[in-house]
């Protein structure tokens, strides 16, 4: 018999053993237990954990995160975990994340402000065995240089990450909260999970990971504004990120793209990176 319950402490072996059977669809979710294990509350990483049981075998999860998100892994039951979360958390909801055909089911169902929509498209889940990685040329040549994010770039960036909030997320201008991505973008150089690609002086292209575990990182935010594009900028700073990954003790890198951004794709299985799967995102514009 399948029953819903919050997931606590006492439950953490469990939820580890389900989401290791789900490695690269999960990442935002073990990284997330990674930094703050299963409590609830307002800072990074936090979530409430809910699970749907068959007995005593866990076989569903859902958490809604600190910023709003909901994150599912739910191959049963993606409707009733994804209302059950967001009731019991009392959080508005963000954004919803996952595998495409969980997103897809559970999205309609949600009290969302859909005025506030971004882009509700399915995406292709990508891995990569960093072993395997494809550097390319102008990169290993050392005629472009890749360097973490510094301060300094912050004016550069905050405007890159406008576009590509508008570009890639389907916000709308007016909602876009240009102090808060140059937080979010000032976390990330803190972190040091925030890469710029230099090419004779300029700054042409900037990428990040936006989960990162010991021996895994998921890629995020890349961006190259247009009067730069078409000369591989994208894949060569996503692979300078990934070299500084694997020199850190990563053995895998996982990242999701529009199944209709073919350019990217492109880039990305330049590099090595093999479709594996489908995945999903619906985000609210960031405020009104």
């Amino acid at each position: 018999m399948t029953s819903l319950r919050l997931l606590t402490p006492r439950d953490r072996p469990a939820l580890d053993a389900f989401l290791d059977g789900h490695l690269a669809s999960s990442m935002i979710l073990r990284a997330n237990l990674f930094n703050s294990g299963i409590e609830d509350g307002p800072e990074p990483f936090h979530g409430l954990y809910m699970g749907a049981f068959d007995g005593e075998v866990l076989t569903d999860v859902a958490a809604h995160y600190w910023n709003g998100n909901i994150i599912l892994q739910a191959p049963t039951q993606p409707v009733e975990l994804a209302l059950a979360v967001a009731r019991e958390s009392g959080r508005p909801v963000a954004g919803l994340l996952g595998p495409w055909p969980q997103v897809r089911a559970a999205e309609p169902q949600l009290d969302l402000d859909r005025t506030r929509l971004g882009k509700v498209v399915p995406e292709y889940l990508y891995r990569l065995d960093l072993a395997e990685l494809t550097v390319p040329e102008t990169l290993s040549s050392g005629r472009i240089a890749c360097r973490y994010a510094s301060d300094a770039d912050l004016p550069t960036l905050v405007p890159w990450r406008r576009e590509y909030d508008m570009r890639t997320m389907g916000f709308s201008a007016h909602s876009i909260d240009d102090a808060a991505n140059r937080d979010t973008l000032a976390r990330l150089i803190e972190t040091r999970r925030l890469w710029v690609l230099e090419e004779a002086g300029h700054v042409v292209s900037m990428t990040s990971f936006n989960a990162t575990l010991p021996d895994m990182v998921q890629v995020g935010g890349v961006f190259t504004p247009v009067e730069w594009r078409g000369r591989g900028h994208g894949r060569a700073v996503v692979a300078g990120s990934l070299l500084e990954a694997r020199a850190g003790g990563a053995a895998e890198a996982i990242l999701f793209t529009e199944a209709e951004n073919y350019p990217a794709q492109r880039a990305y299985e330049a590099l090595g990176f093999e479709r594996i799967g489908d995945y999903g995102m619906v985000m609210l514009d960031p405020v009104v």
